[in-house]
């Protein structure tokens, strides 16, 4: 069984690849073809104001339930709360890239008329206590997990604490380990409960007071393979970018749509600036003003009205609503509501890479960066405007009347033209230049 939420111990990366769809809408008549440009591996939102940094992680595992053992370096003491897949659903449908291809203009039905219309947690414990050189600062039970806070000053000690107490941490990362404890790092470590299976593992949400913006990519190391995929949701007040790796943008200018396969050349333009970068370069793939409300809007109203598979609350769902408004309050913390940013960023980062901790700051620019193109190049061969149906011979002309989705997916025909995909639209039939009917022409959207 596979859980797909991953961070530190062990790391597995899952992708989900982008499709693209035909699509096509009436206005004018017009059609118009889109694709979702993103890839996902690793995800984790960061969360940077003045009184607190806090930091969202799925973890990804595969295996054994007592095998799975999760460590982060951490600064004093954290807080440890539960949070749902739901958020990071939530994040990448907000701020999603989308390349549509241009517009064919089609001409309008021949002899229709000029009838027209615009388109419309368990036990705690505090710590204190001194184990053969590890101090535990803070134990406690939180969901499925058993979680406890460590200081050390011997790595060593340290290994040996977590084999003793059943943290399953690969040889390999010790090294690691050994560097974070000679930095001053304390740590935290997590694992299942016993009796939990990895069906029941959840995101996590940490929060360590006062303003930071630093991931442990040298945790992210272990177990992956030789490219590490990973996205990062920053939260915070402004546009935020990589301070230590380089960082590029797609140039729209440069986008090409090929008719052929309904697809752009997005991301070979991605690839070409990871391979300028060395494989070490982010790509600032948006970044805009971004207000609670749509974001809380969406988590409340799934946690309300489907609690039990909203991923908050308990396995009934119990309690979920409150667990929603926790996270979305713990995302947007003490900042101006007014001056809140979300920053989209994504690297395909090869191991030599993750020898650095990621370091991300206030950029110097604070314009937006834009996430929705329309390439103009193109090769291939462009659809064909749809066939337009003779007007009844006596009755009149039929003409469709249709509103929203322009270029989501599937295509309908009304009136003689062919629609984008959407959630319904209204029509009316004219005919002998009288209107005698509304229809309802119902449309499914692509997904």
């Amino acid at each position: 069984m596979r859980r797909s939420l991953s961070l530190l111990l062990p790391f597995a990366a899952a992708l989900a690849l982008s499709h693209a769809s035909d699509a096509a809408a009436c206005g004018g008549c017009f059609v118009q073809q889109s694709e979702n440009t993103q890839v996902t591996g690793h995800r984790m939102v960061l969360s940077v104001s003045s009184a607190a940094t806090t930091l969202w992680d799925q973890i990804t595992y595969s295996g054994a339930p007592e095998s799975f053992a999760w460590v982060l370096p951490i600064k004093g003491t954290v807080d440890i709360e539960l949070s749902s897949d739901a958020l990071f659903q939530a994040l990448d449908d907000l701020t999603a890239v989308s390349v549509v291809s241009p517009t064919i203009q089609c001409p309008p039905p021949p002899n229709c008329g000029n009838f027209t219309a615009d388109s419309a947690g368990g036990s705690s414990g505090t710590g204190g206590e001194q184990d053969a050189g590890v101090q535990v600062l803070a134990e406690e039970v939180v969901g499925p997990y058993e979680t406890v806070q460590l200081a050390a000053d011997d790595p060593n000690a340290l290994d040996t604490w977590l084999a003793d107490h059943n943290y399953a941490v690969p040889a390999e990362i010790e090294p690691t380990i050994a560097a974070y404890v000679a930095e001053g790092f304390n740590f935290l470590a997590l694992k299942l409960v016993p009796g939990e299976g990895i069906d029941s593992m959840r995101p996590v949400r940490i929060t360590t007071p006062g303003a930071g913006g630093e991931l442990p990519l040298r945790m992210v190391a272990a177990g992956t393979g030789a490219t590490t995929p990973i996205s990062l949701w920053v939260m915070a007040e402004g546009r935020y970018e990589p301070q230590n790796f380089p960082s590029f943008e797609i140039n729209g200018t440069k986008l090409v749509w090929n008719w052929d396969t309904a697809s752009s050349n997005y991301k070979d333009l991605r690839a070409e600036g990871f391979d300028a970068t060395g494989g070490l370069g982010w790509l600032l793939e948006a970044a805009e003003p971004f207000s609670s409300y749509s974001l809380e809007y969406s988590l409340v109203d799934l946690a309300q009205y489907d609690p039990k598979s909203s991923g908050y609350g308990d396995e009934n769902g119990v309690g979920a609503v409150d667990e929603a408004k926790a996270d979305v309050a713990a995302l947007f913390g003490s900042m101006d509501p007014g001056s809140t940013w979300i920053s989209r960023m994504y690297a395909e980062l090869p191991r030599v890479a993750l020898g650095t901790d990621l370091a991300v700051t206030a950029s110097a620019n604070q314009s937006a960066i834009q996430r929705y193109f329309e390439a103009t190049a193109t090769l291939g061969t462009p659809p064909a405007c749809p066939e337009q149906p003779p007007c009844p011979g006596s009755g009149g002309p039929v003409i469709g009347i249709l509103t929203d989705g322009l270029a989501n997916g599937d295509t309908t025909s009304v009136g003689g033209c062919a629609t984008g995909g959407g959630t319904g639209s209204l029509g009316f039939v004219v005919a002998g230049g009288a209107l005698v009917g509304l229809f309802l022409a119902t449309r499914r959207r692509a997904r």
